[in-house]
């Protein structure tokens, strides 16, 4: 279907009014599509701010980002009014650092961070991973400093961590995020996850 100059200005604006725009199935906080998740993953790294447009809200937005972009395919990143790209041109270029430098954040020198890991969380950390063949155990720290642990492929570019014999693996900004980091575990309330780069009140 043409794009009816109606969306073309609406696409036009929300695209050159704001620095990093992302067009996404879903929002921010809850992804529709794993597509879109892992280019909001690498973004929550790097930036504490940008733009996402939620797709599946608008069909008209949908179907005219397609066009507007001459790219088939959702999502979609914009930085300062220039199409980057999909999920793995994305993905591509945060490995590399490209992403960091279009984004004017700098990329940290490769170095992996100190880590403690209690034996409790240890343990209970190893059952996961027995229980997930082939998938490997990522620390994520974004760039409010809010951190997750979660299982999933080896992604290119990170580096791996070995704590009381727990391989965890991260990228370059997590890792210059994460000097010092402890984890423990407790029945009651589950992972537990200190990390004194934090800033106060985070």
């Amino acid at each position: 279907m043409p794009l009816n100059e109606e969306t073309r200005r609406a696409i036009e604006e929300i695209v050159t009014s704001r620095p990093v725009v992302l067009f996404m199935k879903g929002t921010r906080a809850f992804p529709q599509c794993g597509f879109s998740n892992r280019v909001v993953q690498m973004l929550d790294v790097l930036l504490p701010d940008y733009e996402t447009v939620d797709v599946l809200a608008d069909p008209e937005i949908r179907e005219g980002i397609k066009e507007y972009s001459s790219w088939p395919t959702i999502p979609q990143l914009y930085v300062r009014g220039e199409l980057v790209g999909g999920c793995d041109i994305v993905s591509e270029m945060y490995a590399s650092g490209e992403l960091h430098a279009k984004l004017g954040v700098p990329t940290p020198e490769p170095r992996a961070p100190r880590v403690h890991v209690s034996e409790r969380a240890a343990a209970e950390l190893r059952q996961h991973l027995e229980r997930a063949p082939g998938q490997a155990l990522h620390l994520s720290i974004d760039a409010r400093y809010h951190t997750s642990l979660g299982l999933g492929p080896p992604q290119q570019g990170e580096l791996e961590v070995e704590a009381s014999g727990v391989p965890l693996r991260m990228d370059p900004v997590t890792a210059s995020r994460a000097e010092g980091l402890a984890i423990d575990f407790d029945e009651s309330r589950g992972f537990r996850i200190d990390n004194p780069n934090a800033p106060a009140g985070g």
